[in-house]
């Protein structure tokens, strides 16, 4: 990979980690919004005019803004706009982050500005789903008021992060029972030695889990099937907004549930921010050295 300037612009602990990669790689880098990161190279945010210049990749947060005015930056004690960043980003330079919002593309586009989010790359989703699902059993685990060994939990979905944690939890000696729509689904279910459930019979057969794990974005738990699962069932949905439970039934019926967003940067931001620098040097790849 050939040394370029990365301007690395807020975001959570995976940036850090990010960062310090990227400068192993012998990268130029320069860094703003983590003032407040405790690390001693981050004590204070240079001009931002400063950092974008010359920068041929720039890198913003998970999400790149906060609210829909200023960039996510966490760990500073100094808010950024983003019309500062708009007003001081290259030409012809790439935007990687998350959560990109339309409007933000829209502006940097008239800048010949490219960005890309992140989030929808597959290989960033496939290896993050292995923190996600190690960040779940971490919950599970202190959660639960039994061991893993023996329980029988319930994976709604069939997707990345499912395939993982139905292998992990296996692996603790769980008995994992996995519900999918797809046919073809089902049946890898079963031939992975797990036990296979139709969306449609997930009401049969909630009430004997010790827990639920939804990893569906969209509403798959609600009130009338909360209401035939055992009161100590424990509800871990994984799912990114609007989830996949029910949390205002589950709150009424007095369940135990956690919406656990985000987990790779909470449980693994080294692994986090390794994983976004192979997919940062991928997409500059594929670019085939326009950057």
């Amino acid at each position: 990979m050939d040394r370029k300037k990365y301007a690395v612009i807020g975001g959570d602990m995976r940036n850090i980690y990010l960062t310090e990669l990227l400068k192993k790689d012998y990268q130029y880098v320069e860094i703003y919004g983590f003032d407040r990161s405790g690390r001693s190279w981050t004590t204070k945010n240079p001009p931002v005019d400063c950092v974008l210049k010359g920068a041929q990749i720039i890198i913003g947060g998970i999400p790149f803004l906060s609210g829909t005015e200023y960039v996510n930056t966490p760990y500073s004690d100094e808010k950024l706009k983003f019309s500062e960043v708009l007003s001081y980003i290259p030409e012809n330079s790439l935007l990687i982050a998350g959560k990109i919002p339309h409007e933000v593309i829209s502006k940097l586009k008239e800048k010949k500005v490219k960005c890309i989010d992140i989030l929808e790359r597959e290989e960033m989703a496939v290896l993050n789903a292995v923190p996600t699902a190690e960040g779940a059993i971490f919950i599970l685990l202190q959660e639960l008021p039994k061991t893993l060994m023996d329980s029988t939990i319930l994976i709604l979905g069939y997707g990345r992060i499912s395939k993982i944690l139905s292998k992990m939890l296996n692996g603790f000696g769980v008995e994992v029972w996995v519900a999918a729509r797809k046919y073809s689904d089902l049946a890898w279910i079963e031939a992975q030695g797990f036990k296979p459930v139709p969306f449609s019979q997930i009401d049969r057969y909630v009430g004997d889990m010790d827990a639920v794990v939804n990893t569906v974005p969209a509403l798959v738990i609600t009130k009338d099937i909360l209401q035939k699962a055992r009161k100590d069932c424990f509800l871990l949905d994984l799912a990114s907004v609007p989830g996949g439970i029910d949390f205002d039934a589950a709150k009424a019926l007095n369940f135990k549930y956690n919406w656990a967003l985000g987990l790779p940067g909470k449980v693994a931001p080294l692994t986090a921010g390794d994983i976004i620098r192979k997919t940062v040097y991928n997409i500059v790849e594929e670019e085939r050295g326009a950057y």
